[in-house]
């Protein structure tokens, strides 16, 4: 297996790993719940799909979160801004297809099409970027414990005719950028009682 990921699953609602210091990406192997999850009042998604891992780590580490959508592959054609949920503001999300001339940046969302295998597309987290490698956290995407702080990684190819090219094992849209996300600064209980009502949908 390698690549951030051992042989031996995790269970339902088990912890494959963290990223990015404090997100744990959960199991959903052999089972789906169809419940809703929510952190600090705020909906994040189903649990525990990849949409779900996606929004909730956009929430703890940016302090920000994206509509609801019916499935991950739609993201990249209509989801275009997150929002910070302390006071509103919108960061536009700067789509990069496959092969772009730009080279990927460390936390963006990378985005997939609908296949015979993810039948609603798939949404991981780009957690870092070195010469030859993005490294990928997510959900419901393998089932298997992390061996490190990232589920997986997927070669990194550049030409100069065809620029960046992320050579994963399906096919994929490209990445979304974050604007300004250097700027953006993790939520936790600190921070928390800064939310804006209009976000929180359930009462902890």
């Amino acid at each position: 297996m390698g690549n951030g990921a051992s042989y031996k699953r995790a269970p339902s609602s088990g912890i494959q790993g963290v990223a990015s210091t404090n997100v744990p990406a959960y199991s959903n192997h052999g089972t789906y719940l169809f419940r809703k999850n929510y952190l600090y009042g705020i909906y994040t998604g189903i649990q525990w799909q990849c949409v779900e891992f996606a929004r909730r780590w956009l929430l703890l580490r940016k302090s920000c979160i994206f509509s609801n959508i019916d499935m991950a592959s739609n993201i990249w054609k209509y989801i275009s801004y997150v929002e910070r949920v302390t006071d509103g503001k919108k960061f536009q999300l700067i789509p990069h297809p496959n092969g772009s001339k730009k080279k990927p940046q460390k936390d963006s969302f990378l985005i997939y099409p609908r296949n015979r295998r993810m039948r609603a597309g798939h949404i991981a987290v780009i957690t870092n970027v070195d010469r030859k490698y993005v490294y990928l956290a997510e959900q419901n995407r393998g089932f298997h414990y992390w061996s490190t702080d990232y589920a997986r990684r997927a070669p990194l190819i550049f030409t100069h005719e065809d620029g960046y090219f992320i050579n994963d094992d399906y096919e994929l849209y490209g990445w979304l950028e974050i604007e300004s996300n250097h700027q953006l600064q993790p939520l936790n209980k600190s921070n928390s009682q800064q939310i804006l009502r209009k976000y929180q949908t359930f009462d902890e």
